[in-house]
């Protein structure tokens, strides 16, 4: 397409273009996560876990992770009954090893009271996220988006359409810990049933940005498809008249690995973001045509 067509299509009849209204979103969340700064409480949530909660590697914690992507904290089954909570049914342990210690032996073959590490052994730990019952310190530091607004229903359902028009199956269901994720090899997006309608709404928009955008990107860090996910979410929504500052700013703060994240990142947020919003629009415009116009006789 020609760059006269383009600008030509991001236009608008009166007020500021669709691209002039996306930069000045992205602004917004530039500004707002700069200036995000964290509850005292939520720091003190974490520590009081940290407490709570065994010590296990780095490298554990990544072997853990690669198993279970959205996993936070993970522990024994046994320590996780000894806090009150149980591991939810159906739920597959997680394989993380542990050093296997052995005495020494002297030249005599008698042992010796050296111990020496002569291997790992795997041993099965459980995330969280796969458990359920007594309240953690770390779920009073949930951020979620409360309320259902008619905006977030409205942009829901295009959405959908969206998706169901690009074969990717958009389903509510367990997301397994997390408020919802995009599967690459099946293409396909599932999303926390449990959301309010607000939450649920920016979730969709988020795991449909990474179906349009990662479905084969390798390239591209964990950070900046979360960065561009969410801040592309921000902007998609707040366009259509749903406020998700209150969430995003924290989760796009989170995810930035550096101060300049966004500025990294804020060309692919506008792109993305202009090009989803125009694709809402012109489904709006077909399902408004579509919509019978009923006559009331006087």
């Amino acid at each position: 397409m020609a760059a006269s067509q383009s600008k030509k299509k991001w236009k608008k009849k009166d007020g500021p273009s669709v691209q002039e209204k996306v930069e000045e979103l992205v602004s917004i969340l530039e500004v707002g996560v700069k200036n995000f700064s964290y509850d005292p409480e939520v720091f003190k949530a974490i520590l009081e876990m940290k407490a709570l909660m065994p010590n296990y590697s780095f490298r554990n914690i990544m072997v853990a992770k690669s198993q279970f992507p959205n996993a936070s904290f993970i522990a024994s089954y046994k320590r996780w009954q000894e806090l009150g909570r149980n591991v939810k049914k159906g739920a597959k342990s997680l394989k993380i090893f542990k050093p296997n210690f052995k005495k020494a032996k002297n030249e005599d073959g008698s042992q010796s009271n050296e111990v020496q590490l002569v291997g790992f052994l795997t041993v099965p730990v459980f995330a969280y996220e796969q458990t359920e019952g007594e309240p953690l310190p770390i779920d009073k530091a949930k951020i979620t988006l409360d309320g259902d607004c008619p905006e977030a229903r409205h942009i829901i359902e295009i959405a959908e359409r969206i998706a169901a028009e690009d074969n990717c199956p958009v389903s509510y269901g367990d997301a397994e810990g997390s408020n919802g994720y995009y599967v690459p090899s099946l293409h396909e997006i599932v999303v926390e049933e449990s959301l309010s309608i607000n939450h649920r709404c920016k979730t969709l928009v988020h795991e449909l940005v990474h179906s349009r955008v990662h479905r084969h990107d390798d390239k591209s860090t964990r950070s900046e498809k979360e960065v561009v996910a969410e801040g592309s979410a921000f902007v998609v929504c707040s366009f259509f008249g749903l406020d998700t500052s209150d969430y995003s700013f924290g989760y796009v703060k989170g995810w930035s690995d550096d101060e300049e994240a966004l500025v990294k990142y804020g060309s692919q947020i506008c792109d993305i973001s202009g090009r989803i919003i125009n694709d809402f629009k012109k489904l709006m415009e077909e399902v408004k045509e579509d919509t019978p116009v009923i006559e009331v006789a006087s």
